[in-house]
């Protein structure tokens, strides 16, 4: 049996932190697309071919897979079914984006992992019942994490995402943007460290900081409802504010904030994601060759891509 998933990368708009802490984010999924073409094997083999390299794996081995695995967001999935498994899979990963850009990889690869063992086992889950799936994934990896970027992936389009309540609210908006990367990342788990220890004496300021975030982030959907993009992009200035008082800002991303603010067109930037490297999100129009103060940055257009996770048999025969 061979058939395919794909998943839309993504990036979180506004949200970033606060969401850890119960309060709604607003992501989007973005045109670049990752694809796992998958094909039974006769044993039970896990073989997965991918830019990142091949990794190959018995599926009662399932139970120590490194903690540094490139393929974490495709095995953890698999162990969890393993139960219901009869034989193991041929994938290959094909993506469309770099996985050191912070266009939310390990989600789309999450996704697109989950569509294609829901598929192959016969399960009509809705959004939200692959989205717990995923969930429990992340947390098993992450220790923690809110799922945005999963639900941004899964549903596709610009959605408000709902940490407590677990929703997921599209609405209607096309926003064509610029990502430049600063040329490092500090991982995740590390910024919150930091945000804990520096807060550690000032907990009471801390909780109305994320109280405020949002407060903004709802009203910037508001915004985006109303379709009142001068006030949206007004809120995405107002909250790299509050990310530069949290204390996620450093020179170089506060650098590219602004030279990107100089640029005519451009109408918001923030920083995207937890901040302390990664990348610079720039909205209003696409910016490449406008700025020769981020020449030698990366750069990589995006546009909101509404099509989420897809399944697909590719032909009926079984190996």
């Amino acid at each position: 049996m061979n058939w395919s998933s794909s998943a839309p990368a993504n990036l979180m708009l506004i949200g970033e932190h606060s969401v850890v802490h119960g309060y709604p984010a607003i992501a989007m999924s973005v045109s670049q697309r990752l694809t796992l073409d998958w094909q039974t094997r006769d044993d039970m083999q896990i073989s997965i071919e991918s830019s990142l390299g091949n990794f190959l794996i018995h599926l009662d081995k399932l139970h120590a897979i490194p903690e540094d695995s490139a393929f974490k967001w495709i095995l953890y999935p698999i162990r969890n079914l393993r139960r219901e498994l009869d034989k193991g899979f041929n994938i290959k990963v094909t993506s469309e984006f770099e996985h050191t850009l912070g266009l939310g990889s390990s989600a789309a690869v999450l996704a697109a992992t989950l569509g294609g063992l829901h598929f192959y086992l016969s399960k009509s889950y809705g959004i939200i019942e692959t989205f717990r799936h995923g969930l429990k994934v992340i947390h098993q990896i992450q220790g923690r994490g809110s799922g945005t970027d999963l639900a941004a992936s899964l549903a596709g389009g610009v959605i408000l995402f709902d940490p407590k309540k677990q929703t997921i609210i599209p609405v209607d908006a096309s926003l064509p943007a610029t990502l430049v990367y600063s040329g490092y990342k500090t991982p995740t788990a590390k910024v919150l460290d930091k945000v804990h220890r520096d807060w550690l004496y000032q907990p009471d300021i801390l909780k109305n900081l994320y109280k405020i975030m949002g407060k903004v982030t709802s009203q910037a959907f508001d915004a985006l409802q109303r379709k009142d993009m001068s006030g949206f992009y007004q809120l995405i200035n107002t909250y790299q504010g509050l990310m530069d008082a949290l204390g996620v800002n450093d020179d170089t991303l506060g650098h590219i904030v602004y030279q990107l603010r100089s640029i005519p067109g451009v109408q918001a930037s923030k920083i995207s994601g937890s901040g302390l490297g990664d990348c610079v999100l720039g909205l209003g129009m696409q910016v490449r060759h406008h700025n020769n103060a981020l020449a030698d940055y990366q750069h990589i257009e995006i546009a909101t891509d509404y099509q989420g996770m897809t399944v697909q048999q590719t032909d009926l025969q079984t190996n």
